[in-house]
């Protein structure tokens, strides 16, 4: 494939470096000069798109999960952090398991949403959605609700 961006009789290959002989190379430079901006500017844009956001906390031993009219979301106290784990489903048997844990696959000790942590109950497997964090206030207002 050719571009033809110096009239009809001048050509440029799609080497954005290499004229082929039949084209002047003054009448090409503008061309030239913007097919590299061009190239440049995209090269750039590429590099400055942020990473996927990852919204994963490393969970400590004093957890404290409130679970009362748990169907899409708990509230997760870690340690002095409080959180709001929304679940991608229904996940009805999370009020109601006498046993809930956080597994994510290859990161042992993480919560993460988006679907990379699931919450393990007796009879299901939960896909976290979203790791909210709340206020120390929001998180007791919001489990006084629950009772």
């Amino acid at each position: 494939m050719q571009i033809r961006p110096c009239g009809q009789s001048s050509t440029l290959a799609l080497d954005p470096i290499r004229i082929l002989p039949d084209a002047p190379a003054m009448k090409c430079l503008p061309s030239l000069l913007l097919l590299a901006s061009c190239v440049a500017t995209a090269a750039s844009a590429q590099d400055a798109e942020p990473a996927a956001p990852t919204d994963c906390i490393t969970l400590s031993a004093d957890q404290q999960v409130v679970r009362n009219r748990a169907d899409r979301d708990v509230l997760l106290r870690n340690g002095d952090q409080h959180y709001l784990v929304r679940f991608e489903r229904s996940c009805t048997s999370a009020a109601m398991s006498p046993k809930l844990t956080f597994a994510t696959p290859g990161q042992d000790g993480q919560l993460c949403g988006a679907g990379v942590t699931k919450l393990k109950t007796s009879s299901q497997s939960c896909a976290v959605a979203a790791v909210e964090p709340l206020s120390a206030e929001e998180f007791a207002r919001k489990a006084r609700m629950r009772r």
